[in-house]
């Protein structure tokens, strides 16, 4: 039954997308810009780089292509639960959806399967592209590391997409969390250069974001073929942040559901 909703979910968002054409190309073909953009950046940087991205195998631009694809597919979890919410209110749909027998927490989470699905996509192209194309070696890449990494992150992402969700629900505009751990967290954590050349008191409220660890990880795992036993630390922080994010969301959401519908404001944008 769930993988007949998630199907259902997908497609009906595949052909809401598809059918604006020229936009849906463009979106296919996004992933190659920000390629040549960090490729012709690594130009610039010296050797002595080196010392800081020594872990990650040492080349500036495997670092930089790495950050820049997964920040990207991890942050998108941050807008797509509550545009998805704030789309459906404009329409008018939003408490039809809600009150179908599948639950509200079912609904937010197959809603964004389609953002995640292409950016997805998006990733692989910039991935394929860097090393067919511009030199990237991902020939030590450990699978499963990178795997478990991109599921704990998704998972902790996604938590606070659900709770910016949270806040449409019930005031129909502004998602601090999207700011907070979007926009901030990609400067402080080391998607185009290594937190370590950040200031101190920098550094340290860097490891608060789960985009730190994430991105630290995924680059060791498909760089340096680390195995799980060497992530130990990174997994520990992204598994505690999931377990403990997760729920919270979902239960939140639901009341965030439960309030609307008892001062019927579900409707209301």
């Amino acid at each position: 039954m769930l993988r007949t909703k998630a199907v259902a979910f997908l497609a009906r968002d595949l052909q809401i997308e598809a059918s604006y054409k020229v936009p849906f190309l463009i979106e296919m073909l996004a992933g190659v810009f920000p390629v040549l953009s960090v490729y012709f950046v690594a130009k610039l940087v010296g050797p002595d780089s080196e010392d800081s991205l020594a872990k990650y195998g040492g080349q500036y631009f495997p670092f930089a292509i790495i950050g820049a694809a997964f920040s990207q597919y991890f942050t998108v979890a941050l807008g797509a639960f509550a545009s998805t919410i704030r789309r459906s209110q404009m329409a008018g749909c939003l408490e039809a959806i809600l009150s179908t027998q599948t639950s509200p927490q079912t609904v937010i989470v197959l809603s964004a399967l389609y953002s995640f699905s292409m950016k997805l996509v998006h990733v692989v192209i910039i991935l394929l592209l860097g090393e067919l194309a511009l030199g990237l070696d991902l020939s030590r890449a450990n699978v499963l590391s990178a795997g478990v990494v991109l599921i704990l992150t998704v998972a902790v992402f996604s938590s606070l997409g659900i709770f910016g969700a949270s806040v449409v629900v019930i005031f129909k505009k502004g998602d601090p969390f999207e700011w907070l751990f979007g926009t901030l967290s990609s400067l402080l954590g080391g998607a185009l250069f290594p937190v370590k050349l950040l200031p101190l008191w920098a550094q340290t409220v860097a490891m608060a974001f789960p985009l730190t660890h994430s991105l630290d990880a995924m680059r060791l795992a498909l760089l340096s073929g680390y195995p799980l036993t060497r992530l130990g630390p990174q997994l520990l922080v992204l598994g505690c942040m999931s377990v403990l994010l997760l729920p919270t969301s979902v239960w939140c959401f639901a009341r965030a559901v439960e309030r609307g519908r008892r001062d019927g404001s579900l409707m209301h944008y």
